[in-house]
């Protein structure tokens, strides 16, 4: 979609266009003066969830192929799996970005000077 003309706004190709010209800028970035990992947060939980899905689902569908007993078991299981699953993909994405948050507000922070800690006799 081209821009639209009454509110200025970029289309969705746009969008997208620029979010992958600014990624593959952080990516060949050098300096690495600005961090790639906290862009790629919201992809990588995406993927982790649809693993979680993937594998609660074939998790729950090869039960019930080895019997009635252990599809049973797989059924009550496989949702409990995929929920344990994700709270761990969401907290590990969460301290990767408050490791980047530490990070990037240590940058930030005033630099003192050394002090002397052995004054001249």
């Amino acid at each position: 979609m081209p821009a639209d003309p009454v509110t200025k706004r970029p289309g969705l190709s746009g969008i997208i266009w620029g979010e992958t010209r600014a990624l593959f800028a952080l990516l060949f970035d050098f300096s690495f003066k600005r961090f790639l990992t906290p862009k790629l947060v919201r992809v990588l939980y995406s993927l982790s969830l649809l693993a979680a899905v993937l594998s609660a689902l074939t998790w729950m569908g090869s039960g019930f192929r080895q019997g009635v007993m252990q599809g049973l078991f797989t059924l009550v299981t496989g949702p409990v799996a995929f929920f344990i699953y994700v709270l761990i993909a969401r907290v590990l994405m969460e301290v990767v970005l408050a490791i980047f948050r530490i990070a990037e507000r240590m940058e930030n922070l005033p630099q003192k000077p050394p002090s002397d800690s052995n004054p001249p006799l």
